[in-house]
């Protein structure tokens, strides 16, 4: 279920202290073993360090910014060294803006396809009778009828499934940076643009093959690995302007307490980033490109940044040059 933290609504529910949360920062935890394995695989992976970069290409600079979508007290000080170069820009483009999620449930209206089974079998059709009463017992507290959910995508479903300390259910920012962002722009009179369409991250999730969202809901419904862990984790490695190093060691740690191949879940959880950050940052560059302006503010989730197929890296493939700025 944690992959669902990094839908870029990326980075979902991490704040500074939690109620209920019981979460260890797994990399503290690391034998010496594995804490040289892992800087090994991150040497491996560009940009992976740093939530803060300037692109640079004759008189224009962009300033890219890795944001988490939900809230944080230790935004404060981030934002006092983002606020001033927001004020001198000639525009900051965000994922999707404040005002295109206001129409996100017409949207949603009009083409369900991205969060609704609109044919065919339904979930409780697919899944076995166990796995689907597993199902109905985790739901029960949601509202969600067993009609409601039998039509859901298995995406959304595992969303639901999370039972973490660590942050609220369900979808919708908390005064995340990207908000913060937004509204430092608003009072500078500095217009805001989206880089995408209202959905366009769901309609991606709901391209994996129904096989695969059926597996990924299955090895939710049955793990019982503490997802504070991963969390926390995530969340502690974005302070540190090291997400990258939490991304390699949650593809290590997940769904480890199930009877299933490593490669199948190591090809699952990439296939997932494939969908959800691979092909919605290339399609970003053109986006980012036509945007007229010397100065551009450039703030998405902070996974889409590291990787050789991250914002970062395609930006120094079209002719950009790279330095990292301070968070």
């Amino acid at each position: 279920m944690i992959r669902l933290f990094l839908i870029s609504l990326v980075l979902l529910c991490a704040t500074g202290a939690w109620a209920g949360c019981s979460g260890t920062d797994l990399r503290q935890r690391l034998t010496p073993q594995y804490e040289a394995r892992l800087k090994t695989e991150v040497a491996k992976v560009p940009f992976a360090y740093g939530n803060h970069w300037i692109a640079k290409k004759g008189n224009q600079s962009i300033h890219v910014v890795g944001t988490q979508h939900f809230g944080d007290s230790r935004m404060r000080s981030v934002m006092r060294i983002l606020t001033p170069v927001i004020a001198k820009a000639d525009a900051v483009l965000l994922e999707v803006t404040k005002r295109q999620m206001s129409t996100f449930w017409e949207d949603m209206r009009k083409d369900p396809s991205a969060i609704m089974i609109t044919s065919g079998k339904t979930i409780d059709e697919m899944l076995s009778a166990e796995d689907w009463q597993r199902l109905r017992i985790a739901l029960a507290d949601t509202g969600l009828s067993d009609q409601q959910a039998a039509r859901l995508q298995p995406w959304l479903l595992s969303f639901y499934l999370s039972r973490s300390g660590c942050g609220g259910r369900g979808i919708g920012p908390s005064a995340g940076l990207d908000d913060r962002i937004e509204r430092a722009a608003a009072r500078n009179r500095v217009p805001v643009g989206g880089l995408e369409n209202t959905g366009s991250g769901m309609k991606m999730l709901a391209r994996q093959p129904m096989r695969d969202q059926l597996k990924l809901l299955q090895m939710d419904l049955r793990s019982s690995l503490n997802s504070d862990d991963q969390i926390v984790t995530l969340s502690a490695a974005y302070f540190e302007e090291a997400l990258a190093e939490a991304r390699i060691v949650q593809e290590w740690t997940m769904y480890r307490d199930l009877d299933v191949p490593r490669n199948e879940v190591i090809r699952l959880l990439r296939q997932f980033d494939a969908l959800i950050l691979d092909r919605r940052n290339r399609a970003w560059i053109p986006v980012i490109q036509r945007t007229k302006g010397d100065l551009l503010v450039v703030a998405v989730g902070a996974a889409h940044l590291p990787g050789r197929v991250g914002v970062l890296n395609l930006l120094k493939a079209q002719g950009y040059t790279l330095e990292r700025a301070a968070f």
